[in-house]
């Protein structure tokens, strides 16, 4: 009985199939048309149909084969762009999700890419009968890479985009602003502070190669890159062309002359990656000097006993930071934005959030901060920056991620 209802499912997924392959224009698929739903198995023998019409999630698909080399290089963007959107949270849709499909009848060379590949964090779907599949010639697939980023009610947002294309709209999409800094530096010479690199053109690069932002420094070697979406590494590409010609070799500091990073010349110019710990200084530097912005957001970084407003004494250093900055910035305002995981009441999170913003006022105020510059806000478990809303199981490191300060300040 069971098999013969399973043989029934089958057929009726494949006449919807068809169904929707005939209501589909006889063209490649395009901006606007709705994605036809599809039958395939992934790399645990599991058969997957999936109707993207009523899934309500954002959709990346990329259509691959072993054999095919230019459809390779995109699977790393689509690894990066699933680790980094998978958890977030979005207005309309119920979540992201990025799939595989390789178009090719060699399962061995498909499993071996996969594992090679690290690609097991995402779903792979093979279409063994390559081209002839009929969930490949229902997307009017003919030669390969195809990428797809499909929207919440299935429909085709855009054809082969770009990684940037796909962030953008993933980003216009969360639940949350996005995370921006602005990144600066001092380049020098030599580590000598005075011995500034005047005028020089550069470059920040994802570490796919991608440009983010262009910049140049000023007559001290200064430089920033203005609202930078903040990620875990980039790359700074330096001209070689200018002051640095005959240099073999050149350093970044932080405004206040600390020197942080060796830039040395090879073959392919000035490149320096930066990692978290570069990137925290070039934000430290930042966060010292707000003269050149309005407005500047930036996280807290304070956490509180579990469950209290009772800041913990291992983080108070963070808001000394600010007490300086405040003191150096007297025109400011700053606006405390306090909030909360989803665990517990969500009336009772509210609140606590406008205790734990109110704590961290009464200690600014304590250490000399004017009271009238600060404004305190709560905004509980509303603004999530992942999954982890109410009823969804979440690591202890998922949750603490929403349990956060943001700090604002505010040029008047």
């Amino acid at each position: 009985m069971i098999k013969r209802m399973l043989k029934i499912l089958v057929v009726v997924n494949f006449m919807f199939v068809l169904c929707i392959q005939a209501q589909t224009p006889n063209t490649v698929l395009k901006h606007g048309y709705p994605t036809p739903p599809l039958i395939l198995y992934n790399n645990q023998k599991t058969q997957q149909s999936i109707s993207f019409l009523y899934i309500n999630k954002i959709i990346l698909l990329h259509f691959w084969s072993s054999s095919v080399s230019k459809s390779k290089p995109f699977i790393p963007r689509l690894l990066d762009i699933h680790e980094r959107y998978s958890t977030a949270v979005y207005r309309n849709a119920d979540g992201f999700e990025a799939f595989t499909i390789a178009v090719q009848s060699d399962k061995t060379a498909w499993n071996e890419d996969i594992v090679n590949m690290k690609m097991e964090g995402v779903t792979n779907l093979i279409a063994p009968r390559g081209y002839n599949d009929l969930t490949i010639r229902n997307f009017k697939i003919t030669q390969l890479p195809l990428t797809l980023l499909i929207s919440e009610t299935g429909q085709v947002l855009m054809v082969n985009p770009t990684q940037l294309e796909i962030e953008d709209v993933l980003d216009g999409k969360k639940n949350s602003p996005v995370n921006t800094k602005d990144l600066k530096a001092r380049l020098l010479f030599s580590e000598a502070p005075t011995d500034a690199v005047k005028n020089h053109k550069m470059v920040l690069k994802n570490k796919f190669g991608d440009t983010l932002s262009r910049t140049t420094s000023d007559n001290s070697g200064v430089f920033t890159f203005y609202g930078v979406k903040f990620l875990k590494d980039y790359i700074i590409k330096f001209d070689t062309a200018g002051s640095l010609q005959s240099a073999t070799k050149a350093y970044l500091s932080t405004s206040s002359g600390a020197v942080f990073g060796t830039i040395n010349k090879t073959e392919l110019g000035f490149e320096l990656p930066l990692t978290l710990n570069e990137i925290n200084k070039m934000n430290a530097s930042d966060k010292e000097t707000m003269a050149q912005k309005n407005a500047l957001t930036v996280n807290a970084n304070v956490t509180f006993k579990a469950g209290t407003a009772q800041i913990d004494e291992g983080t108070v250093s963070e808001l000394d930071k600010v007490v300086t900055m405040m003191s150096k910035n007297k025109e400011y305002i700053l606006e405390v934005v306090a909030h909360t995981d989803s665990r517990g009441d969500d009336a009772a999170n509210l609140e606590l959030s406008k205790k734990r913003a109110a704590a961290v006022k009464t200690y600014l105020v304590s250490n000399g901060i004017v009271a009238t510059k600060i404004r305190t806000v709560g905004k509980g478990e509303t603004m999530l920056l992942n999954k982890c809303k109410n009823n969804v199981n979440c690591t202890e490191a998922e949750h603490l991620e929403n349990n956060r300060v943001d700090l604002k300040f505010i040029k008047p």
